[in-house]
């Protein structure tokens, strides 16, 4: 094999291998949803004079995070 053939390949597979890493680190770093505080499930009921019996409810997967539990 060459040496510039090297010169050039190590480099750039360094570079592959950087954004990689980088990549899967900052997947882990997400926070966690304040929401349904990582969960992923809410349970609200608030008031909403508009709604039948007064009270407006959401339960289910929670809309902010999909039911991933992170944002």
């Amino acid at each position: 094999m060459d040496a510039n053939l090297l010169i050039i390949i190590v480099p750039i597979g360094l570079m592959i291998a950087f954004v990689f890493i980088n990549g899967r680190s900052a997947k882990k770093g997400r926070m966690k949803c304040t929401r349904c505080e990582g969960t992923g499930e809410i349970n609200e009921k608030w008031p909403d004079v508009d709604a039948p019996g007064g009270w407006h409810k959401l339960d289910g997967i929670c809309p902010k995070c999909k039911g991933k539990g992170k944002v």
